[in-house]
């Protein structure tokens, strides 16, 4: 047989060996996850109760936030991007950090970042969101008051489990977009309510609370940004 041959068998047998051997090493990791978990398809990478989140970055993939019992940050496993430090997260006092790169210089991985949930984020209680440069989704929201300040090109949609808030203190710079609604699987009114509502809109800004009308509001908007309001809110606001 000649040497060439052989080289080249030997090469196939490798290939196949390989291939065989990693998938049994992720058949193991499989057989080896809770299904049971609903995000069992996500690697926790931290583990720590927090209060308040402050996002730097993020705003080429999808970032989701839901309420929970056990607070964690789960990054998608087959993320490759997370395997190049693309994501940390780490707490400080009751604070927790998430800081993305923003440097992703190939446009079919960032086209596929924009297409699916890399990072999910649960907590028992959220009072607080500080972003810049980030995309941020609320999911299930049971929190009865929110703050939220948002700067860079950024994006938070707040979709709500209860109609009823406290108070929601918003304040938007630079190009970012706030939405608050009514979580869409839920039967019933879209409408929500809260007792009073403080807005700071600077730069090109939409905040869009349509379905929310409120007691008291405390509003500051800039000629270049834009309040979408319920018309019960604006007639209130007439009145006055």
């Amino acid at each position: 047989m000649k040497l060439s041959t052989i080289i080249l068998i030997t090469l196939l047998a490798l290939f196949v060996t390989s291939l065989f051997a990693s998938n049994l090493l992720f058949k193991r990791q499989y057989d080896h996850r809770d299904k049971s978990d609903l995000y069992w398809n996500y690697n926790k990478i931290l583990e720590h109760p927090f209060k308040h989140l402050i996002v730097d970055g993020g705003n080429v993939t999808n970032i989701v936030f839901e309420q929970n019992k056990n607070s964690s940050v789960r990054v998608l496993d087959y993320w490759g991007g997370y395997q190049k430090d693309s994501v940390k997260a780490y707490i400080n006092g009751d604070t927790l950090h998430i800081k993305f790169l923003n440097k992703y210089d190939d446009l079919i991985e960032k086209s596929w970042m924009q297409n699916n949930i890399l990072v999910r984020v649960a907590a028992p209680e959220l009072f607080s969101i500080e972003g810049h440069n980030t995309n941020l989704e609320l999911d299930e929201f049971r929190q009865k008051s929110l703050t939220v300040r948002l700067s860079g090109k950024s994006r938070l949609e707040v979709e709500s489990n209860i109609h009823n808030f406290d108070q929601l203190d918003v304040t938007q710079n630079d190009s970012t977009q706030v939405v608050f609604e009514m979580n869409p699987d839920l039967k019933g009114s879209p409408i929500m309510h809260a007792k009073k509502i403080t807005a700071r809109l600077k730069g090109v800004t939409l905040l869009d609370m349509g379905h929310l009308y409120t007691d008291q509001s405390d509003l500051l908007v800039a000629d270049s940004s834009a309040l979408i309001l319920s018309g019960k809110t604006i007639n209130s606001l007439k009145s006055n």
